[in-house]
């Protein structure tokens, strides 16, 4: 009881492998924005649609945490897209369920050399991008900003020593320390396959 199968084999794609990119780390200008901006803390936040977010300039969006309940597992931020913005591509060691607050629009997920998939959301979504996959949001609306509601297990990961945020090698650093903006290249648009009408 409670041991592994014998004949069990785990597939364990080589992206979930974190190899060190200090550079490209966002986990710096985290910390460094929650020391400044205290996460909201309680057991209950109100009114996500409206709450006043901060900006966060290395993920190209504004944003707050939550730790509500003193939850030591999950991890929650609110995050806003400017109006036909979109956020810095990027993949995290975490897993992460995203509900869409408000808003309509699309992220585009990838793992590192397999092809990118558009996911369309709107208003009242959920999804997760797999673990270590490259992913973006893109607010498809042009007037009225997007939010999206991430939930994610860093605390656990945190303490596991796995926790690794990384930004995709397009998305260009521009300043030092962590005082620094990104240029948030958008994600190519994922090539569609066209059924043969003869098959």
């Amino acid at each position: 009881m409670g041991e592994w199968p014998e004949d069990l084999e785990l597939q364990v794609p080589d992206q979930v492998f974190v190899h060190d990119n200090v550079d490209a780390s966002e986990i710096a200008a985290r910390d460094e924005f929650n020391r400044n901006n205290p996460p909201v803390r309680g057991l209950v936040a109100h009114d996500l649609y409206n709450i006043e977010l901060i900006k966060r300039p290395w993920r190209n969006n504004k944003g707050l945490w939550f730790e509500l309940a003193e939850n030591r597992v999950l991890s929650t931020h609110l995050a806003e897209l400017a109006p036909g913005g979109n956020s810095v591509r990027h993949r995290h060691t975490t897993e992460a369920m995203i509900y869409i607050v408000k808003g309509h629009g699309y992220s585009i997920i990838n793992y590192e050399g397999q092809p990118e998939e558009r996911v369309e959301w709107q208003e009242g979504s959920l999804f997760s991008p797999p673990v270590w996959a490259w992913h973006q949001h893109f607010n498809s609306d042009p007037n009225e900003t997007a939010r999206y509601l991430a939930i994610q297990d860093t605390g656990l990961v945190r303490h596991m020593r796995f926790h690794q945020i990384e930004r995709h090698p397009t998305q260009l650093k521009i300043g030092e320390g962590t005082d620094y903006v990104v240029d948030a290249v958008p994600a190519g648009e994922p090539e569609v396959a066209l059924a043969d009408p003869g098959d």
